[in-house]
């Protein structure tokens, strides 16, 4: 069952974690040994990093709200796509991406591999809140 919070449609149940972000929070779902599932609630005119992942790999829906998500193979190829509802958005590794709200905010669900460091897996290449990576892209 669901319950409705502004623009935000969000499990009845408690999310396992409540991770707070610069642009909204995360909330972990479900962890598995492969994948792990999150709604990412993004505040109004907010947006993620430009970034992208070195072997992990995101399936993105939007939820509720408005979002653009910005893809492509290197940062002079990027597309913006208007999110449906219900639509689903892959994102490959190695994939240039950023997700931006709307003035309305978002809710997103993310579907990800799962590995063992994922906190090494990303690399920003571009940051709002100033979580730039130097690393080069390899």
């Amino acid at each position: 069952m669901a319950k409705e919070t502004g623009t935000s449609t969000i499990l009845a149940k408690p999310p396992l974690v409540r991770i707070p972000k610069p642009w909204g929070e995360e909330l972990i779902l479900r962890r598995t040994s492969s994948t792990v599932v999150k709604a990412l609630r993004i505040r109004p005119d907010q947006r993620l990093s430009l970034q992208y992942h070195r072997r992990k790999r995101e399936t993105l829906m939007l939820l509720s709200g408005h979002a653009v998500l910005t893809l492509g193979p290197r940062i002079d190829t990027l597309q913006e796509i208007a999110m449906q509802e219900g639509e689903r958005q892959e994102v490959e590794a190695g994939m240039v991406h950023r997700l931006a709200a709307g003035a309305s905010g978002a809710d997103i669900l993310e579907i990800a591999s799962r590995l063992p460091d994922d906190e090494e897996d990303i690399v920003r290449l571009a940051d709002d809140y100033g979580r730039v990576d130097v690393r080069p892209r390899l």
